[in-house]
C-alpha cells in the first residue's frame, strides 16, 4: 500500500502536440503512471503543420513581442512564455533528437523538413512502461471524492489527476466539469469574396501586401502574402485578418470591407512606362506591373478594352487601374467553411492558473494546448502555445 501511494496515476485526454509532449516529459518521472486516451495515433495533428514540414515555433526571443501574435491569450501567455520561451523549446527539441533551423522569415523547422519524421522521433519517447495509450473515445469525466472517473464508449477508469489536451473536442467535457467556455469560432480561415470577377484568379498570389479591413466599428490590419483561390482569398495576411475578426458576424448583407495594397508603385512611374510604350496594348504595358490574368480581370471589371494602344488610354481608366494595384477594395461575406487552421475560444483563462495550468475550480485537473482560449497567427505560434503549456503542466509531476 505504501508503494502505491507514492505513484501518481495520471490521465491525459488527447495525444496531439500538447498532450503528447506532456506525456513525454511526465514519463521521465519514474513515479508517474500515465494513461492517454485518444482514438488517433500520437502527434497525428502535427502532420499538416507547416505544409507538412512541421513549423515548430517562431524565432523571437522578446516575450513581449512574441505574445503580440496572439489575438486571444496574450496576457496569460506572458507568464507561460516567461518560463518556457521559444529558445528553451528549441533546446528541448534538440535534447529529444530533433534539430532545427530558422528560415529567413523567422519560422523554425526541423532540419528534416518533415512532420512525419518529427512524429517518428517524438513517438520513440513514448515507448516506456510508464505510458499507456488507450484508443477509446472519452464521453465523460466526473470527480467523485478525490478520484476522477473517466468513462469511454467501452469502459470506466479512475485517476488521481487529469490533463485535458483535446482541443475543441474537449470543450464539452470541460464545461461539464464546471468551466466557462468562450464560444468557439473558426480562426485562420480563407475568406469568401463577393466580387465574382476575381474567381478567375485562382492560384495567383501576391507577396508582402498590406491589408486594411473594417467591420462596423472594428478596424484591422495585416502584412504578408495573399493568394486568390476559388471564390476566396487565402494566405498568411488573410489568415491574420480572419483571426482578428473571428468574433465579427459579417454576412452578404453586412460584409467585411478590405482594402489591399498589392504594390507600392508611384503614379509617375507607371505614367512613364505608358509614355515609353504608346504603341503597345494597355494589357501588355500593365502586365509589367502585375500578373497578366490580374490585369485582364481589373480591365474587364471596368469594361476597359485591354487591346487598345496605351496612347488611347483615358485619364479615368488610368486612375482606376492604379487604384486597383494600390488600393484594391473587396468585400468578404463569409468564412470558407471547414477551412480553419485553429479554433478561437475555449476554456476561460480566468479559471486557469498560468503558473501550473491547473484549474482554479477543480483541484488536480489541468488544461494545455488549444482547448484554452488561446489562438495565434500562422508561423508556429499555435504550436508554441501547445509546447509551453505542456511543459509548464509537466512541472507539477
Amino acid at each position: 500500500m505504501e508503494q502505491e501511494s507514492i505513484y501518481k496515476n495520471i490521465a491525459v485526454i488527447g495525444l496531439g502536440a500538447s498532450g503528447g509532449l506532456f506525456c513525454i516529459l511526465a514519463a521521465k518521472n519514474p513515479y508517474n503512471m500515465i494513461t492517454a486516451f485518444d482514438e488517433k495515433e500520437p502527434f497525428s495533428t502535427l502532420l499538416p503543420t507547416g505544409g507538412g514540414r512541421c513549423n515548430i515555433t517562431y524565432n523571437e526571443n522578446d516575450v513581449k513581442e512574441f505574445v503580440k501574435n496572439y489575438p486571444r491569450g496574450e496576457k496569460f501567455l506572458l507568464s507561460v512564455f516567461s518560463r518556457m520561451p521559444q529558445d528553451k523549446t528549441i533546446k528541448l527539441f534538440d535534447d529529444l533528437g530533433i534539430k532545427t533551423y530558422v528560415q529567413k522569415d523567422n519560422r523554425v523547422f526541423p532540419i528534416s523538413d518533415s512532420s512525419e519524421k518529427t512524429i517518428e522521433i517524438l513517438k520513440t519517447h513514448l515507448k516506456t512502461s510508464k505510458f499507456k495509450h488507450i484508443k477509446e473515445k472519452v464521453i465523460s469525466i466526473s470527480k467523485k471524492s478525490e478520484k476522477f472517473e473517466i468513462k469511454t464508449t467501452l469502459h470506466s477508469y479512475k485517476f488521481d489527476n487529469v490533463i485535458i489536451s483535446a482541443g475543441a473536442k474537449g470543450m464539452e467535457i470541460a464545461k461539464a466539469l464546471g468551466h466557462n467556455i468562450i464560444e468557439p469560432r473558426p480562426s485562420l480561415t480563407s475568406l469568401n469574396i463577393k466580387e465574382k470577377e476575381f474567381y478567375t484568379l485562382s492560384g495567383i498570389g501576391f507577396k508582402n501586401v498590406q491589408i486594411n479591413a473594417k467591420f462596423e466599428k472594428h478596424k484591422y490590419s495585416a502584412f504578408g502574402d495573399i493568394l486568390f483561390t476559388h471564390k476566396s482569398i487565402s494566405g498568411p495576411a488573410v489568415f491574420k485578418i480572419s483571426s482578428l475578426s473571428a468574433y465579427d458576424d459579417f454576412s452578404p448583407f453586412n460584409p467585411l470591407e478590405i482594402n489591399i495594397k498589392l504594390y507600392d508603385y508611384s503614379p509617375d512611374y507607371i505614367e512613364q512606362e505608358l509614355k515609353n510604350n504608346l504603341k503597345k496594348s494597355i494589357k501588355n504595358v500593365y502586365s509589367k506591373f502585375a500578373p497578366e490574368n490580374f490585369i485582364v480581370c481589373i480591365l474587364n471589371r471596368n469594361n476597359i478594352d485591354g487591346n487598345k494602344q496605351a496612347a488611347q488610354i483615358k485619364k479615368t481608366e488610368k486612375e482606376f487601374i492604379f487604384k486597383s494595384l494600390t488600393e484594391l477594395k473587396l468585400h468578404v461575406d463569409e468564412r470558407i467553411k471547414n477551412s480553419q487552421i485553429v479554433t478561437a475560444g475555449g476554456v476561460d483563462l480566468n479559471e486557469i492558473n498560468p503558473k501550473t495550468m491547473e484549474s482554479k475550480l477543480v483541484p488536480n485537473l489541468f488544461f494545455t494546448g488549444e482547448i484554452l482560449n488561446i489562438d495565434g497567427f500562422t508561423g508556429g505560434f499555435n504550436l508554441q502555445n501547445c509546447w509551453s503549456t505542456a511543459y509548464i503542466c509537466s512541472l507539477n509531476f
